[in-house]
Order: structure tokens, then sequence, then C-alpha cells
């Protein structure tokens, strides 16, 4: 076990960078009783250059928590210019993964900390703790107090997830309401954890389509209805249906709980012309759903064709991403699991196989056919790992779902904006 004060003996860490023309100046230095490691420009964009320690003594598959603080000024982007890395090799120094630290948040007006709970991978006996500076032309960073500290392993996270499909409709509402009691039957005796129902099921095949034609408050006999099988079976439930709220009309998805409480709601943002010239009004906000399960976010159909949408929901936490939709292409789906670094789980009505759970490699791992009214569920554990071979990391495997979030280049987008 390393403490923090043996990490930052300084005979420990070394300064490293790409090549001496681009070394920033490294300081070693004491601020109150802290020794520090300092970072500077100097003032030319181009450096870039790191402080590291090697740690002996890790065990692979053992939990660890690893803590550092650091303070910038004049950085124009802190997640990228400045960032922890953890390069885990074996006995005979293979390199095994790298991973980022996440940003944990601000300790106060100066100092931020970054965070990670990791489990070390299997033959690691090494880990090299990197405190990168990179890319800012007039740039300060100080690091301070890193710790690595071996936890009790916090066991996985598996949840039964179904994803449904219903495309049979008569024309009556009570009759979608009974094909959805069906499913939603089946799925408590399946020991599901959470039911992904398609896009407007209540409403689809009825006729009058159009402002004032259709449309519920919440609650109403649509949330009632669904409250009392999630109450009756203990499991989550999402769908859309299109939402009255005063004199406004929104397709809406809803997060009913165990208990049978709207947990949450989202209000599809990226509404087609065809829904807008019936009158839908588009949400404007993205949230994500605090659960026993996880953090979920969820997408409505068209949503699912602007990447903007998958990526704003997971950069603000969601491990998993609900779609129910009437039917979107395959390679959408897969994509936002592949962008994303997440399960996405799709409930569709018409196409090839329109409902499907996606791992976040973009392998489907359960899938219904159109022809087959019915449920599937699938397994899966939100504390597993999707390592790739040279993933951004170098000779090395690395992770999507914290690679995607960190070397994003935001300062870079703004004619999105335009």
């Amino acid at each position: 076990m390393v403490n923090r004060m043996q990490m930052f003996d300084s005979k420990d860490w070394i300064s490293w960078s790409p090549h001496e023309a681009l070394a920033p100046e490294f300081i070693r230095d004491v601020w109150g009783e802290d020794p520090v490691l300092v970072m500077h420009a100097n003032g030319n964009l181009e450096k870039y250059g790191k402080w590291m320690c090697k740690i002996a003594g890790i065990n692979g598959g053992k939990t660890y928590e690893i803590n550092v603080q650091y303070r910038g000024t004049d950085i124009e982007l802190n997640g990228l210019n400045c960032y922890v890395l953890l390069t885990w090799s074996d006995s005979e120094g293979v390199l095994l993964t790298r991973d980022y630290l996440d940003q944990a948040g601000r300790l106060d007006d100066q100092w931020v900390n970054l965070h990670r709970t990791m489990i070390a991978p299997e033959g690691a006996v090494h880990v090299e703790v990197e405190l990168a500076f990179r890319w800012s032309a007039s740039g300060t960073i100080v690091w301070r107090r890193p710790s690595f500290i071996e936890k009790q392993s916090e066991g996985s996270r598996k949840l039964r997830v179904a994803t449904t499909l219903i495309n049979k409709f008569s024309g009556n509402r009570n009759d979608n309401l009974a094909a959805m009691g069906t499913i939603l039957e089946q799925a408590g005796v399946d020991r599901a954890d959470v039911v992904c129902l398609s896009e407007c099921v209540y409403e689809q095949g009825c006729e009058g389509r159009g402002y004032g034609l259709f449309g519920e408050s919440i609650p109403g006999t649509f949330t009632n209805f669904l409250a009392d099988y999630a109450r009756k079976y203990n499991y989550y439930i999402i769908t859309s249906f299109f939402e009255m709220d005063g004199d406004v009309l929104y397709n809406t998805a809803l997060l009913i709980d165990r208990a049978g409480h709207v947990a949450g709601k989202y209000r599809k943002t990226h509404v087609p012309l065809d829904e807008a010239e019936m009158g839908v009004t588009p949400g404007r906000e993205y949230p994500v759903f605090d659960t026993d399960l996880g953090r979920i976010g969820i997408m409505i159909c068209w949503d699912c064709y602007f990447p903007e949408v998958a990526r704003i929901l997971t950069l603000k936490g969601a491990e998993l991403l609900f779609v129910p939709t009437q039917g979107n292409a395959l390679i959408q789906s897969l994509a936002r699991a592949i962008d994303c670094g997440v399960h996405v789980v799709v409930a569709g009505m018409w196409g090839e196989n329109p409902s499907r759970i996606i791992n976040p490699q973009g392998k489907i791992i359960a899938e219904i056919p159109e022809q087959t009214q019915g449920i599937v569920i699938s397994e899966i554990d939100l504390a597993e790992s999707y390592y790739q071979p040279w993933l951004s990391v170098g000779n090395a495997s690395g992770e999507a779902r914290i690679l995607f979030k960190q070397e994003r280049r935001p300062n870079t987008y703004n004619y999105l904006f335009e």
C-alpha cells in the first residue's frame, strides 16, 4: 500500500515530456504543509508534460480508490488541459489498461478533486500515476494530495432489463392498454427490474390525430395504469405518451418507479415535422434520473438520430440509455451505444428486429423480431468494464465511456452554435 506522503516523496516522482522542446517548466515546492508539484507552460501552447510515479504491490482484481487535487490558473479547458491517468502493467512490464480519473467536483473556489474507484485489471502488479498538463499557452497547474487506497470491493451491479414489442393495434385505447398489460404481466413473471415500452403505444392506431384530439395529464388514466403494474411487480417502467399540460401538448417519456410513483419525465426535444404539425411542442431539457438501478437517461425516437442528445445525457452521468420509439435505423442505436460507451435499450414497433438491447461496444445482446409481439430480457452488469485494445491509449486497452468524455474538444465546436 502506498500512502499519500510516500507518493509525494520527491525521489518517486519524475518529469516527462514527448520532447525537450515541448517540456513545460517543472517545479517541486511546498505550500503550507503540503508538498506540491507545479507545471508552467511558459507562454507556449504546444507544451505537454507529466509528473509520473510508479507504484508497486498492486493486486489485480482488487478495488482501489484514487484521489488527486489540482489547482489551475489561465487554463482554457480544465478537463482537456490537465488530467490524471493510471497506466496499469503486469510483472513483465506489459501495459494492460490506461484509465482517466473523473472530475469529482470543486473543493472550494480554487482546488478541484479528481476521483475514481475502480478494479485493477487482472494480472496488474504496478500502476503508474500520471499527472499531466498540456496545450495551454499561459497556464499553470499545481497538484497536491494524491492518495491510492485499497478498498472493499463494491461488487456487481446487475439488473434485469426488459425491452418489448407491440405492433398490432385495433384502433382502441383500451385494447392498447390490454396489450401492454399482457406484456407487463410477463415482465413481472420474468422478474424484470425495468421494462421499456415503445413510443406512444397508448394512442397508437387511434383515430383523431391532432391538437386537442388526444393527450392526457399527469396523473391520468395511463399513468395510473402503469403505476399499478410497477407496484405489483416492483419494477420500473419507461414509455412515452402524449401529455397535455394546460394548453401545451408534449411527447413525454415517463419513468415510473417500483412504488408506482412518477419518478421523472422527459419531453421529446427533437420533434419531427409530422408531430410538430400535429401541435406537439418540443421539450428543452435533458434530465438524468437517479434510481436504485443506476443513473438513467431517456431519448424518444427521432432524438436518437441526433448524437448530441445521447452525448449530453452521458456527460450528465447517465449509465444506461432507454429509447422508446416507433422505429429507428439499427445503425443509429448501435452508434449511440458505441459513441457513449453505455448500454442502449430500444423498444420499437416496426422494422427489422425493432426492439433490442445493445452493450457498450455496439453488440446486440437481445432483440425481438418484427413479427414477434412480446418481451425479451437481458441481465446486464453496470459495474462491468468494456475495454478495447489501442482505443486512444496506445499499446494498452482503453474504455470508451471514460475516454470519449475526457478527450472531447468542446472549445473547438463553436461552429455547431453558429
